[in-house]
């Protein structure tokens, strides 16, 4: 009886032991890595008032989107924040920066989607992106655009997915 219960009291002090040094080891082996996300919302002196701050609109979802959707990366050790100017940026290792411009927004037509349907008055969003390492550094860039017959937060989301899966692509985190 003595001897199954030095035993047991072994095994509780080798598993209280093994769980406090674990996560400190799993610590140490993946770092995290953090990308900083900088958008450009693309508006300029050409555009229309209204298209200006339709298209800021998008931008300022977008930007906080992209982070929302890097967040379910969080297992391949990403973390993803926003910055508001390049200055922000801290150059290190495994820590990534992200520009993201927006180069055309067509909001199409609300009441031809409504009324007709089958695509009609979707939206178009196209953007340029650019993955730099230690901030010098361009490793990634890209176009893309997509159309959607829907509301434009879809086309947004879209392209923040195509984002995070080309960047996390290119680290090698699959």
């Amino acid at each position: 009886m003595r001897k199954h219960l030095i035993m047991v009291t072994a095994f509780f002090i080798a598993a209280f032991v093994i769980s406090i040094a674990y996560p400190a080891l799993a610590a140490e082996n993946n770092a995290q890595t953090t990308i900083s996300i900088l958008f450009d919302s693309g508006v300029n002196s050409t555009l229309e008032a209204r298209q200006a701050k339709a298209q800021t609109q998008v931008a300022e979802w977008m930007e906080y989107d992209l982070v929302r959707v890097f967040a379910r990366y969080a297992k391949a050790g990403y973390q993803a924040k926003y910055i508001e100017k390049r200055q922000d940026f801290t150059p290190q290792t495994n820590n990534y920066l992200l520009t993201v411009k927006i180069t055309e927004y067509k909001a199409g037509s609300k009441a031809a989607r409504m009324m007709v349907g089958y695509g009609a008055g979707g939206v178009t969003l196209k953007i340029h992106y650019e993955l730099f390492a230690n901030g010098k550094n361009m490793i990634l860039t890209k176009d893309d655009s997509t159309y959607s017959g829907r509301e434009w937060i879809n086309a947004a989301r879209k392209l923040n997915q195509n984002i995070a899966k080309a960047v996390t692509e290119k680290l090698g985190n699959k």
